[in-house]
């Protein structure tokens, strides 16, 4: 079945989410402007007519909240035992060198799939993904690091660190998929504000990427029927050697990012250094566009699909009705995807 989509006069009117089969319609709805107060996230689009800003904290306020966050140097004692380590030295252009760590691992401890389904192991990781709790900036609580702030070379190490940790899950024979996934702010399902992703094994596939390898299965081209259609509709934002960042008009949320390696079909943990290189390069451009709203990401790879990731902001889940989504038809609009590097 071809992809399913209308357009009126032009312009994209709704599409159809080959794999789920929701709908996702373009509307003008969010032009109007909310009655509800702000949410401390906005600060990326301040108010133009707001006149002063919230009291600025004593800074022994904000050194407080970091003593009592265990993902914070200094707290390594609250978390569970250490297994690896990247050091500051080790990552090009990290500046954080009073810091012991640049990025932390060490198991959930509360696992994501109970011991008992994957061979008495909690197979659960955290990923510390920076020492700092707040941005360079920060002149309030809610001034956290995201990482979209992290410069490009961290966010690799981040991606290859992840990719270790999910060679680790998958040297337990009662480990059948692994995902790495990362959920950021507390509408997103994070328990933690401290920037951090995860790395979980399961002793069967996940549903939603069993679910695209089925429908692949009997669609082997769809998925460049779906980059076919992306890039005519302007919705590409950046290349990357064999990969592809754009904005997805039927993701699981209205605003929805994909980075595809459409000719990479393996575990993450099979692919090449250069080409993992290229994947974070373009996860981090993704993340620069949502920068602090409250966002998640899976990576899904194996046998039967693309190498893949699914990047979703949460703040906007309202507009799911009736099993279909509305978007602004001006959604991109002010979206300046960043230049490759030169060489490349």
């Amino acid at each position: 079945m071809p992809l399913e989509f209308r357009r009126d006069n032009g312009r994209l009117v709704w599409i159809r989410n080959p794999f789920t089969n929701t709908v996702t319609y373009f509307t003008d709805v969010h032009r109007k402007r909310s009655g509800f107060r702000r949410h401390l996230t906005d600060r990326a689009a301040p108010d133009p007519v707001a006149t002063h800003d919230p009291p600025v904290p004593d800074p022994r306020e904000l050194e407080a909240v970091q003593r009592e966050c265990p993902f914070c140097p200094g707290n390594e004692h609250m978390t569970p035992a250490e297994i690896l380590r990247v050091l500051p030295t080790e990552v090009e252009g990290s500046t954080h060198t009073r810091s012991p760590w640049l990025i932390r691992v060490f198991h959930n401890l509360i696992p994501r799939i109970p011991e008992c389904c994957t061979g008495g192991r909690n197979e659960s990781y955290v990923v510390v993904e920076d020492p700092r709790h707040f941005h360079d900036a920060a002149r309030h609580h809610e001034d956290l690091l995201h990482t979209g702030l992290l410069p490009a070379a961290q966010v690799a190490a981040i991606l290859r660190t992840n990719v270790e940790v999910a060679r680790l899950g998958y040297s337990n024979p009662a480990v059948k998929a692994v995902l790495i996934r990362k959920n950021q702010g507390r509408e997103s399902g994070a328990s933690q504000p401290h920037v951090h992703s995860q790395v979980i094994g399961s002793d069967r596939p996940f549903q939603p990427i069993q679910q695209e390898q089925e429908r692949l299965a009997g669609e082997t081209g769809l998925w460049r029927e779906i980059l076919s259609f992306v890039d005519g509709e302007g919705f590409v934002i950046g290349r990357r050697g064999g990969c592809v960042l754009y904005f997805c008009p039927f993701g699981a949320f209205p605003r929805s990012y994909e980075i595809v390696c459409h000719d990479v079909s393996a575990r993450i943990t099979e692919v090449g250094k250069p080409l993992l290189e290229d994947f974070a390069f373009l996860l981090h451009q993704a993340l620069r566009i949502l920068e602090p709203l409250p966002l998640d990401y899976e990576i899904h790879d194996g046998p039967g699909v693309p190498l893949h990731a699914h990047v979703s902001a949460r703040q906007f889940p309202y507009s799911n009705i009736g099993g279909t989504l509305n978007l602004p038809s001006s959604l991109l609009r002010g979206v300046v995807p960043e230049p490759p590097p030169a060489g490349r």
